[in-house]
């Protein structure tokens, strides 16, 4: 990203939080970035335009900072809690960009929102696949609720932080946060009470997943016209029983995974079948 880009991005980010997005001028963001009007036109197409641009700019420098920090230590309830200090010490940093969430209601339209909805799914997934790593597969009929709990912990400190303008110390509440998530983990696990939501639930995961899934299909269904006869009639079996049980209330994981293995087998495709874990 070139410095003008940034540096309307992080100007528009102020002037969000103290003015609102609907009240600040492209003219405003402008001058105070020391940039023409024209210049600003050049970087985005619209206010709205500008607006998806910080939603990727901000989710981006989480999650590559986030990453970095994969293997800092052998012990991944630790591991968690420096990410979530790493999170907290990045909002700290950027509050403006807490405030811009609090002063205005802000709708992108479909084509944005599907920006949101991403981001939305790339929060539930590191989500899981943290606390999975932690406490292991018992969590999993679980692993909804947990996410949602967490993520009402989170939002509210930072609801409150922002609207106050509190001082605080990331690794400190870090640690606290997580061990809190520690408690309710522990309390699930021991009352072995039913769940109330379960990734069945989250249609909007499933439908998007759905279409998801159709495409790499119809990638692999492409490939084989160039294999032999009988390797194509068991590709094109084994995608055939992965559709239909996907598309069961609750489908049979050793099945799918069946299937997977089985469609891995076969070199040509093997990239392209990999693909499809992200949204099995």
């Amino acid at each position: 990203m070139d410095s003008k880009k940034k540096r309307m991005i992080e100007v528009s980010l102020k002037l969000f939080s103290e003015k609102g997005f609907h009240s600040t001028s492209i003219q405003q963001i402008a001058d105070q970035s020391e940039v023409s009007k024209g210049a600003f036109y050049l970087h985005f197409e619209s206010k709205d335009d500008l607006l998806v641009e910080i939603y990727k700019y901000y989710s981006e420098t989480v999650l590559q900072k986030l990453n970095n920090m994969q293997h800092d230590t052998s012990n991944p309830f630790d591991q968690f809690t420096k990410q979530i200090g790493a999170f907290l010490q990045l909002f700290r940093e950027h509050k403006e960009y807490l405030m811009m969430h609090f002063r205005d209601n802000i709708h992108l339209g479909d084509k944005k929102d599907d920006l949101i909805f991403k981001l939305h799914k790339q929060s539930y997934d590191w989500m899981e696949n943290r606390l999975i790593n932690i406490y292991g597969e018992e969590l999993k009929p679980y692993i909804v609720d947990v996410i949602i709990q967490t993520d009402g912990m989170l939002s509210g400190y930072f609801k409150w932080i922002a609207i106050h303008d509190l001082s605080f110390d990331p690794d400190q509440l870090a640690t606290y946060i997580t061990k809190n998530i520690d408690v309710l983990v522990q309390a699930i696990l021991t009352a072995s009470v039913p769940p109330v939501f379960q990734y069945r639930d989250l249609k909007l995961f499933k439908q998007r997943n759905s279409q998801n899934i159709q495409s790499v299909i119809e990638q692999i269904k492409a490939k084989t016209t160039e294999m032999e006869r009988g390797e194509k009639e068991q590709i094109t079996e084994a995608l055939h029983v992965l559709e239909e049980e996907w598309q069961k209330q609750e489908p049979k994981q050793i099945i799918i995974q069946s299937m997977m293995e089985h469609l891995e087998s076969y070199t040509t495709i093997k990239p392209i079948v990999q693909s499809l874990k992200t949204y099995l």
